[in-house]
């Protein structure tokens, strides 16, 4: 039986990996003050990693982790990157600064953790379907944007949070974008 469960708590886990943690370089994706990944960054916090990036959307909300963070765990570094990954644009200029930063040489972890789910139906100005654009395509080009930065780590960690959605309905290959009405 493995020793965590569904009743497992997040300091738990922080406790435990706490040596995995401790001065490490964490961009996550989608730290919302109140959102699933702004408690995730608030709880590693406590683990001491040397520099948390704080990637959002909304500048004002990452803004808002920030201080939040600042508050409760003041030693930890923080800094904030715009990144909306519904954008190709916005996604190469977020990883252009990212690789930009010489103060930053290495990210150790990368916590792909921003999604939207069943937004109002919208194409991007890339051309593709708002909600695969933002949960699997901006993270897949973030990621491999910002690679040479991962792979500069001893210790690599790439994270793509996700849901089990694909389950309720397969994924739609030859009409990713719903050009198609199906059914109907």
């Amino acid at each position: 039986m493995a020793p965590y469960g569904a009743d497992t708590t997040a300091t738990q886990l922080v406790n435990d990996y706490a040596d995995l943690i401790k001065d490490q370089v964490v961009l996550a994706t989608g730290i919302s003050p109140g959102s699933l990944g702004g408690y995730f960054i608030q709880s590693i916090a406590k683990a001491g990693p040397s520099c948390l990036i704080l990637a959002a959307r909304n500048p004002d909300k990452a803004q808002q982790t920030a201080n939040e963070l600042s508050a409760a765990q003041p030693n930890v570094k923080t800094r904030i990157l715009q990144l909306d990954l519904g954008s190709f644009k916005n996604v190469r200029q977020a990883a252009a600064d990212v690789n930009s930063w010489d103060d930053v040489p290495v990210i150790d972890v990368l916590v792909n953790n921003a999604g939207i789910m069943a937004p109002e139906y919208k194409v991007t100005d890339d051309g593709f379907e708002s909600q695969l654009a933002t949960n699997h395509l901006g993270p897949f080009l973030f990621t491999n944007l910002i690679m040479k930065k991962i792979l500069a780590s001893e210790s690599p960690r790439v994270v793509m949070v996700s849901s089990d959605g694909h389950r309720l309905n397969p994924f739609r290959f030859d009409d990713y974008n719903f050009d198609v009405r199906h059914g109907a």
